[in-house]
């Protein structure tokens, strides 16, 4: 006898409105999930994913067809009631924002166990925080988590109560090979106790630890592995150039920085020294929570060292340090939500109170990343990939003579990765200007010219070619 379907959205359609302007997300796509079975949902960014994961687990609710959970109706329901039945059905992971910043780790997962109906919750919270690795952090905030301690720490909030739908929105995009393999085999724990799991990813990885692959394009699911296969035979291009001696931009020695109270504090960055150049290109790879974001933050200035030097020669003391002369692509794009695409990238014009003729053109630096058609639309109406291409534009705006990106391609499909990191390479070319890039993806690091490595707050230069 066959088992009753855990999800069955059928022939859903979801339209945006912009101004006078409609964009079709969703064009009658129809899945369906079964007990015990794992979906890979693919495709390239801005192709639908995330729209057909918010109306599945109910936080959207689409313009036509319907969307039934464990046999109740989810779609065309007044929102409290789908928030309900969202508590005690569906296990929601998004791309970020998962957590509460207020509670720490396990007072977040507390939190969903009781809104699932559960009342001593001390055991089930230790048991899911044990599942994703993540007890010792138990007490943290989420403030002072990596970004794959984050996603870790969501993943046991979406899966507290064990419920019998699980939804993922690139539950991986911004971890570590071993971080993604802890992430797949806690997945894979819950489907075959007969959970169903729907995963929205770019990730070969994730695709092929999945019991079905289906892909999404312009708003359409269908049957067959499509892009995640395309994407693994794609290759990044060639590596950049080493730099020829330019001039020192920042420099750092005995550079440390620690967190928590005096005594048990934990350090995120210890004893680093480096220097970065004009010219250098410069990967920083290592494990989820090794320090990469911090080291960014400190160069960056949004954080004071604990101890150490830390100066900037390169840079001009009298005129402001971001966005003017630091340019920075966060792990969370950092756009803002009140503001369309065009207006977000005039930001850095007006608060480092660059001359017009000083800055890059925006429309061009979106065409470069292949969002110019976006300049309308508010960041809500973006997809992840999206959004992190422009704010990486919006980076680049005031020329500034050092780039920080910390996972730039996270979210990215690798063919839109690959064309990303061209498109930054090229822009980059021939400037006065050093780039930093913080990545999981080898690809990525492969094509810097530098490739330095954080690993439990210590930093090490690889030799070139590793």
């Amino acid at each position: 006898m066959a088992l009753t379907p855990i999800l069955v959205a059928d022939d859903l359609h979801r339209f945006h409105h912009v101004d006078d302007a409609e964009v079709r997300a969703l064009r009658g796509a129809s899945l369906t999930i079964g007990p015990g079975e794992t979906v890979a949902l693919v495709g390239p960014s801005g192709s639908g994913k995330s729209t057909f994961l918010a109306c599945v687990a109910g936080l959207d609710d689409p313009d036509g067809g319907s969307v039934d959970v464990a046999g109740e109706r989810m779609s065309r329901r007044p929102q409290s009631e789908r928030a309900a039945l969202r508590a005690r059905v569906v296990g929601y992971l998004a791309q970020s924002g998962n957590l509460l910043a207020q509670y720490t780790v396990a007072e977040n997962v507390a939190l969903q166990l009781r809104l699932r109906g559960k009342r001593d919750v001390r055991n089930a919270v230790a048991t899911a925080l044990a599942d994703v690795g993540m007890t010792a952090r138990a007490d943290a905030r989420p403030s002072t988590l990596s970004g794959g301690e984050a996603a870790r720490a969501g993943l046991a909030v979406a899966l507290a109560g064990d419920p019998p739908l699980i939804v993922a929105d690139e539950p991986t995009a911004e971890v570590d090979a071993a971080t993604e393999a802890l992430v797949l085999a806690t997945l894979d724990r819950h489907r075959s106790r007969g959970r169903a799991i729907l995963v929205a990813t770019h990730s070969g990885a994730v695709a092929g630890a999945a019991t079905r692959v289906a892909r999404i394009r312009d708003g359409r699911i269908e049957a067959g592995l499509g892009d995640a296969e395309a994407a693994a035979s794609v290759a990044y291009g060639p590596r950049a150039t080493p730099a020829a001696g330019g001039a020192t931009i920042v420099r750092a020695a005995g550079l440390r920085k620690a967190f928590g109270p005096r005594g048990a504090a934990s350090l995120a960055v210890a004893d680093a020294g480096f220097e970065i150049r004009v010219g250098d290109r410069i990967a920083l790879v290592g494990p989820s929570g090794g320090g990469k974001s911090t080291l960014l933050n400190l160069i960056a200035g949004l954080e004071d060292a604990s101890e150490g030097l830390l100066d900037r020669p390169g840079l001009d003391g009298t005129l402001p340090l971001r966005p003017r002369q630091i340019g920075f692509a966060f792990q969370a794009p950092s756009l803002v939500p009140t503001l369309n695409v065009a207006e977000n990238m005039d930001l850095p014009v007006e608060l480092g109170g660059i001359p017009t003729r000083g800055a890059l053109p925006a429309v061009d630096l979106l065409a470069l990343f292949g969002v110019d058609d976006l300049l309308d639309k508010l960041p809500d109406r973006m997809s992840g990939g999206q959004m992190q291409r422009v704010a990486l534009a919006r980076a680049l705006v005031p020329r500034p003579t050092l780039l920080l990106a910390d996972e730039p391609t996270g979210q990215l499909d690798r063919a839109t990765g690959e064309r990303t990191i061209d498109a930054l390479l090229r822009t980059l070319d021939g400037w006065p200007c050093a780039l930093v890039v913080a990545t999981h993806d080898p690809a990525v690091a492969a094509r810097m010219s530098r490739v330095w490595r954080m690993d439990a707050g210590r930093l090490t230069e690889l030799p070139q070619g590793q």
